[in-house]
């Protein structure tokens, strides 16, 4: 397959320079093609008509390689192609429009590699990941999954949730309202009415509306509140603040407030525009509602576990390739109108890491490439003897290490850890047994590993 996928871009280099590339194709005549001009922009001054070829060509098969690799990233191609389709005859200058045919070659090109093949390469690294992880448990008489379901249950820890042990106190008949279904969806639909709130705000809305939508807010926000004391008081404070979304419903609430009392008093000696956050923050409520939500919750959070692997070699990746851009490029003369200029250069290695931060993105990244080429303006000086041509293999290298390569690690990482997805449900999983706690938790909410008889055959008998 890998050979395949090599047969075909060295296919596409071929068809590139024979169809398009033929020397002294690519280029761009400054004037006519003989004679002198004038130029007025700056100083009235008569300069030499000269030949100047494109950035990108196919004048052979390794500029026609590069070229490729350049319109494979997405970056430039649009260039690239007018260039293609405005080619006519050696030596003459190009025609808007002349070879309109050209256009299906990247068509196809695209087609072909960056949609197709390149999401081969994703899925072999995703396999080869895999492979790897298998080959570590060889070893061991258990599988992947067992091991899994054993780790979990070693460090699992019981949920206690607070019941009142009096049934005939108001804190009890309080406790019982708030657990109930019926409160909490009554809750969840809320959050969803707030949500549809939010979005109605639009620029220059009439004052009515914006009236209308200030009061919803805070009855809104009063509902919220309401839903806290109630919680404080069927818990009791210190049991309130021992679950994690409480915390999160408490902040919320006191955020919510905060913006109102700062927008009603007109405030303006302190800007606290960003408690507007904590209304929208009040959706991810609906995270922990939902079996399968639970699920990719916690497949999320298991995938950040095996992260910080790859983030450390990427991080090593981007420390190599930021120290040797200081040493080749560092001394490059900053320009606004060029790459190089004083947001992005490799003057000091934080520079140097934003730098290449924005071309693992992607992002122009052959434009910065072009622009550390040998003969640029040194800095500090006039003479122009900076930068170097090695350039070309340092930027495609860091690309198709890092793009194509290193940051794909994060999808075989997630992907691993959602295999279970396409499994048999029934095969136990270490998400079963974070499911069986929370569930489990519901009917000894003291932890006290005891289960009235009745309860046990709701419990067993639930679905999921």
């Amino acid at each position: 397959m890998r050979v395949c996928g090599r047969a075909r871009v060295w296919a596409c280099t071929c068809v590139g320079v024979h169809v398009c590339g033929r020397a002294r194709q690519f280029v761009l005549c400054l004037g006519q093609r003989t004679g002198q001009y004038v130029v007025y922009e700056t100083e009235n001054k008569v300069v030499d008509r000269e030949w100047k070829r494109y950035d990108f060509h196919y004048d052979n098969v390794i500029w026609a390689l590069l070229t490729l690799f350049t319109v494979s990233t997405g970056e430039g191609w649009p260039q690239v192609l007018q260039h293609s389709v405005d080619v006519t005859e050696v030596d003459q200058g190009p025609i808007p429009g002349n070879r309109m045919e050209m256009s299906i070659f990247y068509i196809v090109y695209f087609v072909v590699f960056p949609f197709f093949f390149v999401n081969i390469f994703v899925a072999l690294i995703i396999i080869t990941f895999q492979e790897q992880g298998d080959k570590m448990l060889e070893e061991s008489s258990l599988e992947k999954n067992e091991r899994a379901c054993i780790e979990f249950a070693i460090s699992a820890k019981p949920l206690t949730r607070y019941m009142p042990q009096n049934r005939q106190t108001f804190q009890y008949r309080v406790w019982h309202f708030v657990v109930s279904p019926s409160f909490e969806y009554t809750i969840l639909t809320m959050i969803a009415l707030n949500t549809v709130v939010l979005m109605m705000k639009h620029h220059s809305p009439p004052p009515g509306f914006v009236t209308v939508l200030k009061f919803m807010n805070i009855a809104f926000t009063i509902s919220f509140t309401l839903e806290c004391v109630l919680k404080i008081i069927a818990f009791g404070f210190l049991n309130y603040f021992r679950d994690s979304w409480n915390v999160f419903d408490f902040v919320t609430v006191v955020g919510s407030i905060s913006e109102i009392i700062v927008n009603e008093c007109k405030l303006k000696f302190v800007n606290l525009s960003f408690l507007k956050l904590f209304r929208a923050a009040r959706l991810i409520k609906l995270l922990r509602q939902g079996y399968t939500i639970r699920i990719l919750l916690w497949t999320f959070v298991q995938s950040f576990k095996a992260l910080p692997y790859v983030c450390l070699l990427i991080a090593m990746l981007f420390f190599i390739y930021a120290i040797i851009g200081m040493q080749l490029f560092g001394n490059i003369g900053l320009d606004d109108s060029t790459p190089i200029n004083r947001h992005n250069n490799f003057h000091t290695f934080f520079n140097a890491l934003m730098l290449l931060f924005r071309s693992a993105t992607g992002e122009s990244w052959q434009e910065i490439m072009l622009a550390c080429l040998s003969e640029k303006r040194c800095e500090g000086s006039s003479e122009h003897r900076c930068g170097t041509d090695f350039a070309y293999f340092y930027f495609v290298s860091f690309i198709f290490l890092c793009s194509f390569l290193m940051l794909n690690l994060f999808v075989a990482v997630i992907m691993d850890n959602f295999e279970y997805l396409t499994r048999d449900s029934s095969i136990l999983g270490p998400h079963h047994l974070d499911e069986f706690v929370r569930v489990w938790a519901e009917y000894d909410r003291a932890a006290w590993y005891d289960c009235h008889s009745q309860s046990a055959s709701c419990f067993f008998f639930r679905p999921h």
